[in-house]
Parts: C-alpha cells; structure tokens; sequence
C-alpha cells in the first residue's frame, strides 16, 4: 500500500499510463506484420489460457474450497487472465479493441509483456491458502507464461520499419502523445475542464474517487477528466479494464490525498490491496 505522501506523485504517474497505454492515435508508418508461425503461436497460448480460466471457472461453481481468501485469489486470477487473454488478441489483430500508439510493433512488445507477468500474480494470492486450487491451475499458468515467452522472443526476430517508441518531441513526450495532451499534462489543474469533479465536502458531482471513476464513459475514445479538490479520500479505487483514456487531476501535494488500509494480513490479495490500482 503507497504511503499517503507518496500519492499524488502516484496520481501524475498513474495518468501517463493511461494516457501512453489508451491513447488513440492515428497509424503512423510502420510496415510491422505478425508471422503466420507467430499468429499461431499466439492464437495455442489463447487456447491455453481459456483451458485455465474453465477450470477456475469450475472451482469457484462448487465452492468446497473455504476462505474469503481463496475466492478473492479465484477472482484475481480470472481478471488477470481475461486481461492476458485480451492483450494477446491485441497482437494478433488487424483493428485491435485496445486503443494503440500507432506503431504496431513496439504495441504489440507492450502487449505481451504485459501478459507474461499475469500469471505469477494470479499464483501469488493463493499465498497463505491450503494450496489445493493453486495445484490445480499451476501447470496451466506456467504452460501460459512459457507460450507468452515464446511469443515475445519471436516478436523481437521481426523486422520491422517505423519510429522508435521512446523518442521524444518538445517537452520530453514520446511523439504519439498528442499535443493536447501534453497541454492537459502540463496545465495547472484551475485551467483544465474537468468532465466531473470529486468533492469531500460535497461541493463536487462526486463524493468519492470511485463513483467517479464507475460513471465514466466505457471505452472512450476522447480524453475523459475527472478532477478531485482537496481532501483526504480513504477509499482504495480500482480502474477497470473498459476505463479507457481517464485523467485524474488534484490540487497537488499534501492537498489531494487518497490513501487506503487493504493488506495480506487482513485477508486481501497483494493484487487488490493497492490503493489505486489499474
């Protein structure tokens, strides 16, 4: 859990992930394309992953194995391999639903780095159980991160031609971060219009980070502003999936602070005891 100091440095690094990993930008050229061995290798680790996801899907109907703990590491896991399953259709797709940067290649390295450690954080939250469910889908996640390994190893064998991902323009921003955003990026929170505001004291559309956070548009395609005034919100937010291109603004350090009180010890998984979580 991030201490409450640390929070909103959190919040500016957590808003330039979401805008370098949601952000649509229109192709730029990139003559990148996937190998038919590669889309094959792919489409068996989907495969594989689906065979995981039925057997916890399984697990969790008949409900002989206990614990809050070990329906939460069940849940963890679906949700971690749903993702693993979406990013590695990403790569494999000629539109794919994931908003992109526009160079296909560096997308799709992102991508299935991504999906590689998913699999050692489902493992992770059956730490502290009896073991038996982890047993059960252990050989399964393991043969998941050795196709995904794979498949990254082959995605760094292609040629490719197109711009380097971490070049940068005026300010220090790769090039496919749009020149709004870099002004939303850099503008103090007063000069921004802020799609909702999330207010403590009530004066705002929200109470909470998270009711904001649920009301916002799914799958957007436009930048989407949340802006949270000053106070202390105890709350733990998480951003799912479908929340595409959110920014969340403050009123800066030791003003706007959201802090949580999740941890292992009280029962929750590593994964769901971040206070913000994405």
């Amino acid at each position: 859990m991030a201490h409450p100091s640390l929070l909103p440095s959190l919040l500016t690094l957590f808003l330039l992930l979401l805008i370098f990993s949601t952000q649509p930008h229109s192709a730029t050229s990139d003559s990148f394309s996937p190998s038919s061995p590669f889309i094959s290798a792919v489409r068996s680790t989907i495969d594989e992953v689906q065979k995981v996801l039925s057997i916890l899907s399984t697990v969790a109907g008949t409900g002989p194995f206990g614990d809050s703990r070990i329906s939460s590491a069940i849940n963890d896991c679906v949700d971690l391999l749903d993702l693993s399953s979406d990013e590695l259709s990403w790569t494999i797709s000629s539109t794919p639903a994931s908003t992109t940067t526009g160079d296909h290649h560096s997308d799709l390295k992102s991508w299935l780095s991504a999906a590689l450690g998913n699999q050692d954080t489902c493992l992770d939250g059956f730490d502290g159980t009896d073991g038996l469910v982890k047993s059960l889908v252990a050989q399964g996640l393991q043969t998941v991160t050795s196709l995904v390994g794979q498949a990254l190893q082959m995605s760094g064998q292609f040629a490719y031609g197109g711009r380097k991902l971490l070049s940068t323009t005026v300010g220090g921003f790769p090039e496919w971060v749009s020149a709004g955003d870099r002004r939303l990026m850099q503008a103090p929170a007063s000069g921004v219009q802020a799609d909702a505001v999330v207010a403590a004291d009530g004066s705002g559309t929200y109470k909470t980070v998270t009711e904001a956070v649920e009301a916002a548009p799914v799958e957007s395609t436009k930048r989407y502003v949340i802006y949270v005034k000053r106070g202390v919100y105890n709350e733990n937010v998480d951003i799912k999936k479908k929340k595409w291109n959110l920014m969340l603004i403050g009123d800066g350090m030791d003003a706007t602070i959201i802090t949580g009180d999740r941890s292992f010890v009280d029962g929750w998984t590593t994964f769901r005891s971040a206070t913000f979580g994405e």
